[in-house]
């Protein structure tokens, strides 16, 4: 299987090394300081199992460069989809997949507005960053990847990629409810990234605030409201197996929207914050914790 992913960051590094360290047909795409240092000094790796060094890292600069792909892992941010999706339009053929990995609930229908192929939304569940241009650190031990179609059906395409995804050490699966999926997700990323940030550190420190925690649970309890209204059922206990998910991840990790913020990067609050504000005017609800943590991150992002 012939797989290229776009966008080397801390998730897209973390799990392109991985699957270049098995010897996969993989190729990164990526540009600036991290094409010039992967390419001199190979991609490292800072897991809790140890140090993985890899030299054997194929990589191409430009989308325009990708030949005859199976699969395409885009993961790249949102707010960078539409752009990728459009230069992707040359390169993908009828029977190329695309998965999407970001943060957020519809990115797979932003590319699939451009291209003519199976396209499946798909969510990561890593804490990973790029602490080099060419050194990924990762904290804890999760490595999952979930994919799967709006409709559930699940295709012999589809274990593939699972199977080869595993094959490099990812947790990959595939769902058929992907929607209740990326909600789930959803639920974990916008009330830790809203704690982290009120934080303006770790989740640990976060959560042993009672102020911050307070925010934590306040946006947690809209994004659950928001969810129901738009028919999710989720589990009688969500609320607390969300909490307890927070409670339990490393406690030195921090939220990569708290990370952007750090290093005066644009963040991704428009596909998290930005969705659950728009999704709560279309139910007529009220969302004021929310609103506060996105106003607050728009000031902080500058």
């Amino acid at each position: 299987m012939k797989i290229y992913l776009i966008g080397v960051g801390g998730v897209g590094g973390f799990y392109g090394g991985l699957m270049a360290e098995k010897n996969l047909d993989i190729t990164l795409v990526c540009r600036g300081n991290s094409f010039g240092a992967i390419k001199k000094d190979g991609l490292v790796l800072n897991s809790p199992d140890g140090i993985h060094r890899i030299f054997q890292v194929r990589l191409i600069e430009h989308i325009s460069e990708i030949t005859d792909p199976d699969l395409i892992i885009l993961a790249v941010k949102s707010y960078d989809l539409e752009n990728v999706a459009s230069e992707l339009e040359d390169v993908v053929n009828s029977n190329t997949m695309v998965i999407t990995i970001q943060n957020g609930l519809d990115n797979d229908k932003v590319v699939v507005g451009h291209l003519e192929c199976l396209v499946f939304p798909g969510l990561v569940l890593v804490a990973a960053a790029k602490t080099a241009p060419n050194e990924i650190t990762q904290r804890g031990s999760q490595r999952k990847l979930v994919f799967g179609s709006r409709d559930g059906k699940i295709t012999s395409r589809m274990l593939e990629i699972e199977s080869v995804l595993k094959s490099a050490g990812i947790d990959a699966h595939v769902s058929e409810s992907i929607d209740q999926e990326l909600w789930n997700k959803f639920l974990f990323v916008l009330s830790f990234a809203s704690a982290t940030v009120a934080q303006m550190g770790p989740i640990g420190e976060a959560l042993g605030n009672s102020q911050n925690l307070k925010i934590y649970k306040d946006v947690l309890r809209e994004a659950i409201l928001v969810g129901k209204s738009e028919g999710v059922e989720f589990e009688p206990n969500i609320f607390e197996a969300t909490l307890k998910g927070a409670l339990d991840f490393d406690p030195l990790a921090v939220s990569s929207m708290l990370v952007d913020i750090q290093n005066h990067r644009r963040t991704e609050v428009d596909a998290l914050h930005g969705v659950l504000i728009r999704l709560s005017k279309k139910h007529g609800l009220s969302v004021p914790a929310t609103e506060a943590v996105y106003h607050r991150i728009l000031n902080l992002q500058g």
